[in-house]
């Protein structure tokens, strides 16, 4: 959303900000089974990960120097690549190092991220109001340097190896290209859902500071501070939902998930000028949303994948997730120069769709 803010104080126009969106999630798509795949032949998956971790670092100054609409394409892309290795690496790292079980692992890492999230958004919703959004930024990032000096002290341990060295190319399309293994209990279908999923969030959140600061007419720092109360939902949600899914099936708990995102942009459509309470509501319903969507997929995933392969299918979950991203909002900045209303209604469409594809396709 800073990103957002900032390009819009460099006059750069709403449909920029959602393609920025789109390229990000294109590189995405790409970058984090590759990155997956990469450390599964890997006799270690930290080493494989501090790389691009350290470079992410170095190409996120490059924010601030910036001005250009071509320039915040390029560094963003450039940064998602590198970055797209946290998610599927850390999250297998977490799995085969701990004694607990899956879903006790994915929730706790779920509501570490999301409170992360939560305590940022209040910070920088009272700096907004004495500084510039550019000095916020890098307020953050020095900030988060903290998480490479925690992946620095992680000790390395050993994993089942996937035993075939592979080329760069087929890193990326491995794991979408084996047909037996996304049959298992039709796998398929919830890639297929999560897709739809991110579509309509994607959508739903490229441009969504600049509808509630210009549209609904809540100032940044206002806009920030609702903002919170999606992550902050995200918390209980994952508590409840991670420990459902340890008694109900993991595809319900993904495929409710899915559900209640889509309510939550039908949310934001009904908001009227000046309406604190619809949108928070539209916040606070997508955060538990997330929180169900989140616990359930990457759950239902790592049962149904070979062990030596875990991080290259959890990196194709974020990859699908992604290629949503690309498209939604690109699709957002086209329905949003006729109707913000008219974009969030059917990007909560195309998630409630997404439901009904899991729900009823999935295998338990």
């Amino acid at each position: 959303m800073l990103l957002q803010f900032r390009m819009r104080e460099l006059g750069v126009d709403i449909f920029s900000i959602s393609f920025l969106s789109t390229i990000t999630s294109g590189i995405g798509s790409i970058a984090s089974p590759f990155w997956g795949a990469l450390s599964d032949e890997m006799r270690e998956r930290k080493k494989t990960l501090m790389l691009p971790l350290i470079a992410s670092f170095v190409v996120f100054l490059f924010y601030s120097l910036v001005k250009k609409t071509w320039e915040f394409f390029l560094i963003a892309a450039i940064f998602t690549f590198l970055s797209s290795a946290y998610d599927p690496i850390v999250t297998a790292i977490l799995i085969e190092s701990s004694a607990f079980r899956t879903n006790i692992i994915v929730l706790l890492s779920n509501i570490s991220g999301s409170l992360g999230l939560a305590v940022g958004r209040l910070l920088i919703s009272p700096l907004l109001n004495t500084t510039t959004v550019l000095n916020v930024m890098v307020f953050l990032y020095i900030l988060s340097i903290s998480s490479l000096l925690m992946v620095i002290l992680t000790p390395s341990l050993p994993h089942p190896r996937y035993e075939i060295t592979r080329t760069n190319l087929q890193r990326i399309f491995s794991a979408v290209t084996s047909k037996s293994i996304l049959k298992r209990k039709n796998l398929w279908a919830m890639y297929l859902g999560a897709f739809l999923r991110q579509l309509g969030i994607g959508g739903t959140f490229a441009a969504i500071g600049v509808y509630i600061n210009e549209i609904v007419g809540l100032s940044k720092s206002q806009t920030l501070l609702l903002a919170s109360s999606n992550p902050f939902m995200q918390v209980p949600s994952h508590l409840v939902f991670g420990w459902l899914v340890g008694r109900l099936s993991s595809k319900f708990v993904a495929s409710l998930g899915m559900f209640l995102s889509g309510i939550g942009s039908f949310l934001f459509a009904l908001a009227g000028a000046g309406d604190y309470l619809m949108t928070l509501l539209g916040y606070a319903v997508s955060g538990m949303g997330f929180g169900a969507f989140i616990n359930g997929a990457v759950n239902f995933v790592s049962e149904n994948v070979p062990e030596n392969r875990k991080a290259e299918f959890l990196g194709l979950l974020t990859s699908v997730r992604m290629f949503g991203s690309l498209f939604g909002p690109l699709v957002a900045g086209l329905l949003s120069s006729i109707s913000f209303r008219l974009m969030f209604i059917i990007m909560g469409c195309a998630m409630i769709f997404g439901s009904l594809v899991s729900g009823v396709y999935c295998e338990k």
